[in-house]
Protein backbone atom coordinates (compact mmCIF):
# COMPACT_ATOMS: atom_id res chain seq x y z
CA UNK A 1 0.00 0.00 0.00
CA UNK A 2 0.81 3.21 -1.16
CA UNK A 3 2.25 5.59 2.28
CA UNK A 4 2.27 9.18 2.69
CA UNK A 5 4.51 11.19 4.75
CA UNK A 6 2.99 13.44 7.06
CA UNK A 7 3.90 16.24 9.49
CA UNK A 8 3.12 14.42 12.21
CA UNK A 9 5.35 11.32 13.42
CA UNK A 10 1.43 9.20 11.66
CA UNK A 11 2.00 7.57 8.45
CA UNK A 12 -1.84 7.07 7.06
CA UNK A 13 -2.05 4.80 3.62
CA UNK A 14 -3.89 5.82 1.46
CA UNK A 15 -6.76 3.49 2.22
CA UNK A 16 -6.48 4.68 5.89
CA UNK A 17 -7.47 8.40 4.01
CA UNK A 18 -10.31 7.56 1.78
CA UNK A 19 -11.37 5.53 4.96
CA UNK A 20 -11.84 8.23 7.34
CA UNK A 21 -12.85 10.86 4.43
CA UNK A 22 -15.95 8.54 3.54
CA UNK A 23 -16.25 7.56 6.84
CA UNK A 24 -17.44 11.10 7.98
CA UNK A 25 -20.39 11.69 5.97
CA UNK A 26 -21.59 7.92 5.83
CA UNK A 27 -21.30 8.31 9.69
CA UNK A 28 -22.49 11.24 10.14
CA UNK A 29 -25.57 10.95 7.97
CA UNK A 30 -26.45 7.48 10.07
CA UNK A 31 -26.21 9.69 13.26
CA UNK A 32 -28.28 12.24 11.83
CA UNK A 33 -31.26 9.71 10.35
CA UNK A 34 -31.11 7.78 13.79
CA UNK A 35 -32.07 11.67 15.09
CA UNK A 36 -34.72 12.05 12.68
CA UNK A 37 -36.14 8.21 13.26
CA UNK A 38 -36.13 8.84 17.01
CA UNK A 39 -38.10 12.16 16.28
CA UNK A 40 -40.69 9.61 13.82
CA UNK A 41 -38.92 11.96 11.01
CA UNK A 42 -37.27 9.24 9.05
CA UNK A 43 -38.48 5.60 8.35
CA UNK A 44 -36.43 3.62 10.94
CA UNK A 45 -37.07 0.22 8.56
CA UNK A 46 -35.47 1.65 5.81
CA UNK A 47 -32.57 2.89 8.16
CA UNK A 48 -32.27 -1.06 9.67
CA UNK A 49 -31.29 -1.48 5.91
CA UNK A 50 -29.04 1.11 4.97
CA UNK A 51 -27.10 0.46 8.64
CA UNK A 52 -26.56 -3.30 7.33
CA UNK A 53 -25.14 -2.17 3.66
CA UNK A 54 -22.89 0.18 5.86
CA UNK A 55 -21.25 -2.67 7.89
CA UNK A 56 -21.49 -4.84 5.15
CA UNK A 57 -19.47 -2.46 2.79
CA UNK A 58 -17.08 -1.12 5.74
CA UNK A 59 -16.16 -4.64 7.15
CA UNK A 60 -15.54 -5.89 3.15
CA UNK A 61 -13.12 -2.93 2.78
CA UNK A 62 -11.20 -3.27 6.07
CA UNK A 63 -11.28 -7.25 5.82
CA UNK A 64 -9.03 -6.53 2.30
CA UNK A 65 -7.43 -3.64 3.57
CA UNK A 66 -6.92 -3.83 7.78
CA UNK A 67 -4.84 -0.29 7.48
CA UNK A 68 -8.22 1.41 6.87
CA UNK A 69 -8.28 1.94 10.21
CA UNK A 70 -5.85 3.40 13.01
CA UNK A 71 -5.47 -0.03 14.85
CA UNK A 72 -7.29 -3.05 15.83
CA UNK A 73 -8.82 -3.82 12.50
CA UNK A 74 -9.82 -7.75 13.33
CA UNK A 75 -11.80 -6.42 17.07
CA UNK A 76 -13.18 -2.81 14.13
CA UNK A 77 -14.40 -6.17 12.25
CA UNK A 78 -15.97 -8.41 15.20
CA UNK A 79 -17.39 -4.96 16.20
CA UNK A 80 -19.05 -4.74 12.67
CA UNK A 81 -20.10 -8.93 12.74
CA UNK A 82 -21.93 -7.95 16.28
CA UNK A 83 -23.48 -4.58 15.20
CA UNK A 84 -24.83 -6.97 11.89
CA UNK A 85 -26.67 -9.89 14.62
CA UNK A 86 -28.16 -6.99 16.49
CA UNK A 87 -29.67 -5.32 13.23
CA UNK A 88 -30.95 -8.45 11.98
CA UNK A 89 -33.65 -8.55 14.92
CA UNK A 90 -34.91 -5.36 13.67
CA UNK A 91 -35.00 -6.33 9.83
CA UNK A 92 -36.73 -9.57 11.09
CA UNK A 93 -39.27 -8.12 13.77
CA UNK A 94 -40.17 -4.42 12.01
CA UNK A 95 -42.44 -3.39 14.62
CA UNK A 96 -38.69 -2.74 16.90
CA UNK A 97 -37.05 -1.04 13.86
CA UNK A 98 -36.83 2.40 16.06
CA UNK A 99 -34.34 0.05 18.33
CA UNK A 100 -31.91 0.61 15.08
CA UNK A 101 -32.16 4.66 15.51
CA UNK A 102 -32.23 3.79 19.98
CA UNK A 103 -28.47 1.60 19.19
CA UNK A 104 -27.44 3.48 16.43
CA UNK A 105 -27.37 6.71 17.93
CA UNK A 106 -23.90 5.80 19.22
CA UNK A 107 -22.88 6.34 15.62
CA UNK A 108 -22.70 10.33 16.72
CA UNK A 109 -19.70 9.46 18.69
CA UNK A 110 -18.13 7.40 15.87
CA UNK A 111 -18.42 10.82 13.83
CA UNK A 112 -16.54 12.75 16.11
CA UNK A 113 -13.88 10.39 17.26
CA UNK A 114 -13.04 10.10 13.40
CA UNK A 115 -13.80 13.73 12.76
CA UNK A 116 -11.41 14.86 15.29
CA UNK A 117 -8.84 12.79 13.78
CA UNK A 118 -8.97 14.95 10.32
CA UNK A 119 -8.74 18.63 12.11
CA UNK A 120 -5.05 19.30 12.99
CA UNK A 121 -3.98 18.68 16.55
CA UNK A 122 -4.43 21.84 19.12
CA UNK A 123 -6.80 23.91 16.42
CA UNK A 124 -10.13 25.38 17.95
CA UNK A 125 -11.94 22.78 15.46
CA UNK A 126 -9.93 19.76 16.85
CA UNK A 127 -10.45 20.96 20.36
CA UNK A 128 -14.43 21.54 19.76
CA UNK A 129 -14.35 17.81 17.93
CA UNK A 130 -12.61 16.42 21.24
CA UNK A 131 -15.43 17.98 23.54
CA UNK A 132 -18.29 16.65 21.30
CA UNK A 133 -16.90 13.49 21.21
CA UNK A 134 -16.00 13.00 25.21
CA UNK A 135 -19.76 14.60 25.58
CA UNK A 136 -21.27 12.39 23.15
CA UNK A 137 -18.94 8.94 24.95
CA UNK A 138 -21.96 9.23 27.52
CA UNK A 139 -23.84 7.49 24.35
CA UNK A 140 -21.47 4.78 24.92
CA UNK A 141 -21.27 4.52 28.70
CA UNK A 142 -24.73 5.74 29.61
CA UNK A 143 -26.96 5.11 26.99
CA UNK A 144 -25.66 1.68 25.52
CA UNK A 145 -25.86 -0.03 28.56
CA UNK A 146 -29.61 1.16 29.52
CA UNK A 147 -30.45 -0.57 26.32
CA UNK A 148 -29.43 -4.11 27.92
CA UNK A 149 -32.32 -3.59 30.35
CA UNK A 150 -34.51 -1.86 27.72
CA UNK A 151 -34.14 -4.96 24.76
CA UNK A 152 -34.88 -7.37 28.09
CA UNK A 153 -38.20 -5.78 28.65
CA UNK A 154 -39.39 -5.78 24.79
CA UNK A 155 -38.27 -9.75 23.92
CA UNK A 156 -40.25 -10.52 26.45
CA UNK A 157 -40.63 -14.38 25.74
CA UNK A 158 -44.46 -14.50 27.08
CA UNK A 159 -45.12 -11.49 23.96
CA UNK A 160 -44.14 -14.07 21.18
CA UNK A 161 -40.50 -13.30 20.90
CA UNK A 162 -38.19 -16.98 21.10
CA UNK A 163 -35.50 -17.83 23.59
CA UNK A 164 -33.11 -17.72 20.64
CA UNK A 165 -33.60 -13.98 19.76
CA UNK A 166 -33.96 -13.00 23.10
CA UNK A 167 -30.40 -14.52 23.80
CA UNK A 168 -29.09 -13.25 20.82
CA UNK A 169 -30.08 -9.56 21.08
CA UNK A 170 -29.23 -9.00 24.74
CA UNK A 171 -25.57 -11.09 24.21
CA UNK A 172 -24.83 -9.21 21.21
CA UNK A 173 -25.58 -5.65 23.01
CA UNK A 174 -23.35 -6.96 26.01
CA UNK A 175 -20.49 -7.73 23.85
CA UNK A 176 -21.00 -4.23 21.77
CA UNK A 177 -21.22 -3.07 25.49
CA UNK A 178 -17.54 -4.45 26.50
CA UNK A 179 -16.20 -3.36 23.11
CA UNK A 180 -17.00 -0.07 24.22
CA UNK A 181 -15.27 0.03 27.43
CA UNK A 182 -12.08 -2.00 25.60
CA UNK A 183 -11.85 1.02 23.18
CA UNK A 184 -12.23 3.63 25.89
CA UNK A 185 -9.23 1.56 28.16
CA UNK A 186 -7.02 1.08 25.25
CA UNK A 187 -3.31 2.23 25.97
CA UNK A 188 -2.88 5.92 23.75
CA UNK A 189 0.19 6.38 21.76
CA UNK A 190 0.94 10.04 22.80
Amino acid sequence: MIKFKESSAVQRTLSYRLHDALNIPLVGSLAFFCLLGLCGQFDSKVLTKLFIYYIVLDSVWIAFSPDAVPKFSSVILLHHVLTFFILLHPLRYSEHSIETCRDGIVELNTFFLIARRQARRGSLLNMLLNFCYKITLSIRFIWQPYLIYHFHVILNVREGYRLSEYIMVLSTQICLCIFNILLACRPRNR
